[in-house]
């Protein structure tokens, strides 16, 4: 009770509540430019975990003196930075607010840098918001919310009781710059002391500038919001890839294909691959099945190599953006006549089946295969056969798996899957046993190639009437926690070759091959080469045969082995 009413009604402050009161006018009152600092300094020292161990610099009892101002040039550097980007949008009356945003931001960014080794920059923040309901529960684990309750809620706390000393406008503008100067200028003199060895050091520990925290993933954020002014381009306002475009000549029966997307698979992890493990025993007896050995994805998370693999932009120049403005694989097919369509039972296509016929299945109320607010794989071929049997003319159909998502694997495939055990059922991967993380990861691939050989013997089905293949390719890989990674999104340049290296096979009905006189030895000798899913354009518009300037022959492997007669 903080308040007594005695008769003449005027209220009295408790004992209690006058105490408190006098002890938080005695406190100091500091401007909002110094309460900015106090909070950088905090963030810098105790939110920069992943930061801080790739400098290898944690124990200061071993360093020697370039080492120590290496250390001190970087802690000024994080604090100046995180101050002025603070004094940036940390302003007028939402001060508090905005600067417990930053809080938040920054004690979320470390715990997922700190325990599943990844980056957040401008890719992670487009997988965020591409990330459903179901996907984001599965990381609002408990260790999170304790951590934001300790890290940010206790702070906030503080926030929101400290007194501030009132600024004028000009003061507080001329306050903040002083102290960013004075920062900038301090980190730039120890700088100065030692600059060749730390300009060695810096050179050799380049991923550092991936890791300052708040400042990288609130720079991200704003990044990824500028580049979503502009919005989605309309199909009429669309750049063609292709000036021309020639549906394939009227003869001999219609073609189907069925590309299967996957996600999060890793080439290292099919028994097809050498893997030793029985992961992949179904496909292992297809007869016919070409595998292509040294396949490497255009980025590390869904959110780029999925609208990359579909672009005619190569990985190197792709950009998000860019490829939403002009014509993607898709678009080029349906104007080449062929009826393309795409199941999905991921978070969606990433604007790449913007423009044809789409199913999203995953959230279908089939009670054998979805439960949870999710589905299995298998639910993409739930009525493919009627699907195929509807059109009279080429047709692809694209079915974009959810795969071996994480960090859940054990989700994702029905239990009679789970061929290999224990598994790990916490959500947070970091705290699973390794052997446990990599038997659900195991379990997800043998319910792939489950999948895939239904797909096939689907296809088989249908030889009777129509020229029939599947094709399959992963949109990345996965760590499971080797050198301390988990999951996936780590910037290219710097991923490990289980982000990067993916599986994709191809089989072809007997029809399929002799219709394009494909030479089978060929096509083997062909998939050993190094490739990419850059390579994933040409060879589709080359199973159709769609007369364009868009197909380059250069990039179609089994175009190479096509005879003339």
């Amino acid at each position: 009770m903080l308040t007594t009413a005695p008769a003449d009604g005027v209220a009295v402050r408790s004992p209690g509540a006058a105490r408190a009161a006098r002890f938080r006018r005695a406190l100091p009152r500091p401007t909002g430019a110094t309460l900015l600092l106090i909070v950088s300094i905090y963030l810098a020292c105790t939110q920069n975990t992943a930061l801080w161990a790739m400098t290898g610099l944690v124990d200061a009892r071993a360093l020697g003196w370039s080492e120590l101002l290496i250390l001190l040039t970087l802690f000024l550097i994080l604090v100046a930075g995180t101050f002025t980007l603070a004094a940036l949008v940390c302003v007028g009356p939402l001060y508090r607010v905005n600067v417990a945003l930053l809080i938040v931001v920054a004690v979320a960014a470390n715990h997922f840098m700190s325990r599943y080794g990844v980056v957040v920059d401008t890719q992670m923040i487009v997988n965020v918001t591409r990330t459903d309901a179901g996907e984001a529960g599965e990381l609002l684990t408990a260790d999170l919310l304790v951590r934001l309750l300790v890290f940010a809620g206790l702070p906030i706390l503080l926030l929101w009781w400290i007194p501030l000393r009132g600024d004028r406008w000009v003061s507080g503008l001329l306050r903040r710059l002083g102290i960013a100067v004075a920062l900038w200028a301090a980190a730039s003199s120890v700088l100065a002391l030692d600059y060749k060895d730390a300009s060695l050091w810096a050179r050799e520990h380049s991923a550092v500038r991936k890791y300052p925290n708040p400042v990288l993933p609130v720079v991200s954020a704003f990044e990824v919001a500028l580049q979503s002014v502009s919005g989605v381009a309309e199909a009429a306002e669309l750049a063609q890839v292709a000036t021309r475009v020639d549906p394939r000549p009227v003869a001999g029966r219609r073609r189907i294909v069925v590309l299967v997307v996957g996600e999060t698979a890793r080439a290292d992890h099919f028994s097809l691959y050498g893997y030793d493990r029985q992961t992949t025993p179904e496909l292992e007896n297809v007869a016919d099945l070409l595998r292509f050995d040294d396949v490497q994805s255009c980025g590390t998370s869904t959110a780029v190599s999925v609208p990359c693999m579909f672009s005619r932009l190569d990985r190197e120049a792709f950009d998000r953006q860019d490829a939403r403005r002009q014509e993607n694989l898709l678009d080029v097919l349906a104007r080449g006549g062929v009826a393309v369509s795409w199941r999905d039972n991921n978070t969606g296509c990433q604007g790449v089946c913007a423009r044809v016929p789409s199913e999203q299945l995953s959230k279908a109320a089939d009670p054998r295969l979805c439960d949870g607010g999710e589905c299995h794989d298998e639910i993409l071929l739930a009525g493919l056969r009627e699907r195929l049997l509807s059109q009279t003319g080429d047709q692809l159909v694209v079915l974009h798996q959810l795969g071996s998502h994480g960090p859940s694997y054990y989700r994702r495939y029905p239990n009679a899957f789970a061929a290999f055990g224990p598994v790990c059922t916490l959500d947070e991967a970091y705290r699973c046993e390794r052997e446990a993380l990599v038997n659900g990861y195991d379990n997800t691939i043998r319910y792939t190639d489950h999948v895939l050989a239904d797909v096939i013997r689907t296809l088989q089905s249908l030889t009777g009437i129509a020229d029939v293949a599947m094709l399959y390719v992963s949109d990345h890989g996965e760590s499971l926690g080797e050198s301390g990674l988990y999951l996936h999104g780590f910037p290219y340049a710097l991923a490990p070759e289980a982000q990067k290296h993916v599986p994709m096979l191809a089989w072809f009905g007997a029809s399929f091959t002799d219709a394009l006189r494909i030479d089978r030895d060929c096509a083997a000798r062909q998939a050993a080469r190094p490739l990419s899913h850059d390579n994933l354009f040409d060879i589709v518009l080359g199973l159709f045969d769609v007369g364009t300037d868009a197909y380059r022959a250069a990039g179609d492997v089994l175009g190479a082995c096509r005879s003339d007669t």
